[in-house]
């Protein structure tokens, strides 16, 4: 995973993030509290590391 962590500042930055991909190669920080409807709208494979603002992390 490469050192670099893309800043999510909304839903749809975030939406776009995964549906391109850029989760696998990238870290990504959200600048918004965990929201598990969000979560759940996407498949993220293998390797992925997603923070939130209020500290939850989702991460395999």
């Amino acid at each position: 995973m490469n050192k670099k962590t893309l800043i999510a500042d909304t839903h749809d930055i975030f939406d776009a993030f995964i549906v391109n991909g850029l989760h696998q190669n990238y870290s990504i920080y959200c600048q918004f509290p965990f929201n598990e409807e969000l979560i759940n709208q996407h498949s993220y494979g293998e390797n992925f590391d997603i923070e939130f603002n209020d500290g939850y992390r989702h991460q395999q």
